[in-house]
């Protein structure tokens, strides 16, 4: 809307009775070339012209989401954009991202933008989640049994919670991901335990209609089911940091999450959102960060520009609809089929679809000075055609969702001129198999989450095989290319896990998205058991650091592709016991065998040792005599065996140790004492005892006389009533006076 639209003055109306003074629309009008506009994102900018804005939300009033930025070396002011319309629902200060989201009328724009401190105003950055694909080409198997049973044989966890007993125990796992309208449903069928919740908190709006968050939470519980869990759902880039600060805040130290954020630049390591997560990360040194790939392979390609003309390839010169400016060169595609001016992009569904569409170049960041058109017309039907142009553009990225129609379409990436030449784009169109370019190339990773140093990208492998070797057709590879700061090539993804895993979906919105054979396929299912197994191996080693975790997943991890790392696999499959067997196992020195003369002292002399291993140890023992030593340890002098001092295997490695006989018992035992790790692996060493001259045992009290022929000298009760009127006559006749007998004369 316009200032003197009447929507405006009742805004303003509004606005005059809360004490705020907002400008008026002449006073706006006359503002030297509108300078507000300068700190508004043209998107934003179309809707207060009255014009039609993609990927814009508007809530029940009417007002529009929007992320105000502010300098980074100021305080947020909060008060100002409250003080301006900005209805606050987050922030986030993780520099160079500082911003505050909220809503606001569109026609308040002006006067938001005008408040001091404020740097820009856009559109948030909203979440796409990463379904599992709507096409499977590999063969499954029908799923059912364990929930995420194939998973856990794939990655050995099972042999490690086997083997380690602790199951993730004491690991807070937190996840982001679409909805967790069942969960009680699966709660009550004792299939997850309690799980905190945080979606309202995070500024979030709770999906009651999704569950594919608690697919992901049944996952985690079954690789790790000692492991605390928790749950948030953001809507907006602003609401995902919210959402890790609280597991933060939660005791969360391992984090996974399946969603993207598409509006990035993918084309710089240094985007805002990039450097904001690696900020986070480096605020909280112990949170390792998980995140799926994508399952975007097929629907990508990225190259440098090389327009030929039009009349070139016998081809009219394109106008996308609505526009008058014409494009007389085309992009020759290099991929695949080298040299092909155009690609097929397939819409693999039978009907009209709307999915997400970026195209990115290699212009400095808000520097835009290209003249890009996407264009594209079906096969079948060539008056349906789209196009998505980037003339006057200001950023270097621009994504819109579009309208698809089944079947082929040829697609041209169009100029006016040739002047754009070998610039470097990135093209990337629906995913999930809805779409299939024929030209497509590795790289479609768009997401901050995999540009981020210390994020940990997930890729997927068949599953439901039971073997997990075959990676996924969909799954998203690698190597991210990126131009700036500087041209560099980022690995990714890092690992893979299996997907096609089974997951209890039964009474749950999550059922009919499961493909016939009832599992969960997607690198959203792989991301999640990645995760579960560093829950397992951060239970059992507390104090690892993210880097010594993920150089053990890597370092340990099932070896797929003909290199390590490569695009396809990256460091290979997850495997729980190989990425323990990268960590030293626990050492411990002999220890001399040990007579102990009990008649001085049942102690033996002090033995000492030296101990080794990963993270803080404990010790066992077993006893072939547990009456002459019981197997034990306790505090020095009880009978059994005492270790000093008392962070002997936590913050000492050089310790002794001593052995207490039982008293009055002699003869011998062999003893068996390990210093065990926190994954249940024991380094013994076996000691004979002999204890000689034990002290006698005094001789045991004489029985009481039992008196009569009641067996342990017990009274029955007829003998207690005799007694008791013996007694009574006694005293009767006790006092009874003496009479003398005389006889009287007569």
């Amino acid at each position: 809307m316009k200032p003197n639209d009447s929507a405006f003055r009742l805004f303003a109306v509004i606005l005059a009775g809360s004490g705020v003074v907002l400008p008026t629309a002449t006073a706006l009008a006359a503002a030297p070339a509108q300078e507000w506009r300068a700190r508004v994102a043209p998107n934003l900018q179309s809707v207060y012209d009255s014009h039609s804005a993609t990927l814009a939300h508007f809530d029940s009033q009417g007002r529009i989401e929007a992320d105000v930025h502010y300098n980074c070396s100021s305080r947020a002011p909060a008060a100002a954009l409250a003080a301006a319309g900005l209805a606050v629902t987050g922030s986030a200060s993780l520099p160079p991202l500082c911003a505050v989201e909220g809503w606001i009328p569109p026609e308040a724009l002006p006067t938001l933008a005008n408040t001091a401190g404020v740097t820009r105003i856009e559109l948030p950055s909203y979440v796409r989640h990463t379904p599992h694909p709507s096409l499977k080409i590999t063969a499954a198997s029908a799923a059912g049994g364990a929930i995420d049973g194939n998973g856990l044989t794939i990655m050995r966890a099972d042999q490690f919670v086997a083997q380690a007993g602790g199951g993730g125990g004491g690991v807070t796992v937190g996840v982001q991901s679409q909805g967790v309208a069942s969960l009680s449903v699966i709660q009550g069928r004792h299939e997850l335990p309690s799980v905190r919740v945080l979606t309202g908190a995070a500024g979030g709006n709770t999906n009651t209609y999704a569950d594919e968050g608690t697919a992901l939470l049944e996952e985690i519980h079954a690789v790790a089911p000692n492991a605390s869990l928790a749950f948030c759902e953001p809507n907006t880039f602003i609401q995902y940091t919210n959402c890790l600060q609280q597991f933060v805040d939660s005791g969360a130290t391992v984090m996974v999450d399946d969603i993207l954020f598409l509006d990035q630049d993918p084309l710089s390591s240094e985007g805002t959102d990039v450097q904001a997560l690696g900020q986070f990360l480096a605020n909280h040194p112990q949170v390792a960060l998980f995140t799926a790939a994508g399952n975007d392979n097929g629907s990508y390609w990225e190259g440098s520009y090389a327009p030929v003309s039009v009349t070139s390839q016998n081809v009219p010169a394109i106008t996308c609809p609505g526009s008058s400016r014409v494009d007389n060169y085309i992009n020759q595609f290099t991929g695949q089929f080298t040299g092909a001016a155009s690609q097929t992009l397939t819409n693999n569904t039978t009907t009209a679809i709307q999915v997400p569409l970026t195209l990115a170049w290699a212009d400095p960041a808000g520097h835009n000075s290209s003249n890009f058109d996407v264009y594209w017309k079906n096969t079948a039907d060539p008056s349906k055609v789209g196009c998505v142009s980037a003339a006057g553009a200001t950023d270097t990225v621009v994504t819109q969702t579009v309208l698809l129609y089944p079947g082929a379409n040829t697609l041209y990436i169009a100029t006016p001129d040739a002047s754009a030449a070998g610039k470097f784009m990135k093209l990337w169109v629906g995913g999930d198999g809805l779409t299939a370019l024929s030209d497509s190339t590795a790289g479609a990773f768009l997401t901050p989450q995999s540009f981020a140093p210390g994020a940990i990208s997930i890729g997927a492998v068949n599953g439901s095989d039971g073997i997990g070797n075959n990676i996924e057709a969909f799954s998203s590879r690698g190597p991210i290319t990126v131009v700036y700061p500087a041209s560099a090539k980022i690995q990714a993804p890092l690992l893979v896990a299996p997907d096609g895993i089974y997951v209890d979906a039964a009474g749950t919105t999550f059922a009919g998205t499961l493909f016939p054979d009832g599992n969960f396929y997607g690198t959203s299912a792989a991301a999640p058991n990645a995760a579960a197994v560093a829950a397992l191996l951060r239970g059992a080693f507390p104090k690892l650091t993210p880097i010594q975790l993920l150089t053990a997943l890597e370092t340990g991890a099932a070896q797929l592709g003909a290199s390590v790392p490569d695009g396809t696999f990256g460091y290979g499959r997850i495997d729980a016991m190989g990425a323990l067997a990268t960590f030293p196992g626990p050492t411990m020195t002999s220890l001399t065998d040990v007579v102990i003369d009990a008649s001085a002292s049942r102690t033996s002399t002090v033995l000492p040792f030296t101990i080794s291993g990963t993270g803080s140890l404990h010790f066992a023992v077993t006893s072939t005599n547990a009456a002459l030593v019981p197997a034990s340890v306790g505090p020095s002098g009880a009978p059994g065996v005492a270790v000093s001092p008392a962070d002997c295997g936590a913050g000492t490695l050089s310790c002794s140790l001593t052995v207490t006989a039982a008293q009055y018992q002699g003869g011998t035992a062999t003893l068996t004492v390990s210093a065990v790790d926190g994954a249940g692996r024991a380094a013994p060493t076996t000691m004979h005892v002999t204890v000689n001259n034990p002290e006698l045992a005094p001789p045991p009290p004489a029985p009481a006389s039992s008196g009569g022929g009641h067996g342990g000298g017990s009274l029955s009760f007829w003998d207690l009533i005799v007694g008791a009127i013996l007694i009574l006559l006694r005293i009767s006749t006790a006092r009874e006076p003496r009479r003398t007998s005389f006889r009287r004369g007569r």
